[in-house]
């Protein structure tokens, strides 16, 4: 009998509002796996309730250190099989090599993404839970963020997936599914 494969392991990453923490849930339970959302980990860490607290507490150097000590503690370990990234934590100091040393060891990237309407939107929906980062109304906000990220998610990326037309559940069958 051939020994059993072993499970795939599942980092997510994208712009805030894309989806990272309800579709890393929906891939660990579709995979028997365990899921781990940063941003809860850094919370933890930082004796807030939210990341949001936390962010807002520390301020964002501070805030994106443990964020970047939290993804190296979770790497490590391997006691997770899917992580959620925080929006910007592939780009804080250090983060980047992390990501590409657990894709050297099996790690698949995946990168969420939705129009930015569709991001705002999210963010609109949901006042308070999302810190600004830069003051600017959401819209305008997002489309700056992306500006200043999207090359370094699209080259961390091995799989890029559209979160606006299908939900948690539909869209980690179809990661799973591509990644098999």
């Amino acid at each position: 009998m051939a020994p059993p494969l072993p499970m795939q392991r599942f980092i997510l990453i994208g712009l805030r509002a894309t989806g990272k923490s309800s579709v890393g849930r929906a891939i660990a339970r579709l995979s028997g796996g365990t899921f781990l959302d940063l941003d809860d980990a850094v919370a933890v860490a930082a004796g807030s309730c939210s990341a949001h607290d936390a962010f807002v507490a520390l301020g964002e150097p501070a805030f994106r250190a443990l964020e970047v000590a939290a993804l190296d503690d979770a790497l490590r370990t391997g006691a997770h099989t899917v992580i959620a990234l925080g929006g910007g934590t592939p780009m804080a100091p250090g983060a980047h090599a992390m990501i590409e040393a657990a894709r050297a060891l099996g790690w698949r990237v995946i990168l969420l993404d939705a129009p930015d309407e569709v991001l705002s939107e999210r963010i609109r929906q949901s006042p308070g839970t999302r810190p600004s980062l830069t003051g600017a109304a959401p819209d305008q906000e997002v489309a700056e963020i992306r500006t200043r990220r999207w090359t370094t998610f699209e080259r961390l990326a091995d799989l890029v997936v559209p979160t606006d037309a299908l939900n948690a559940s539909e869209l980690a069958q179809g990661i799973v599914s591509a990644i098999d």
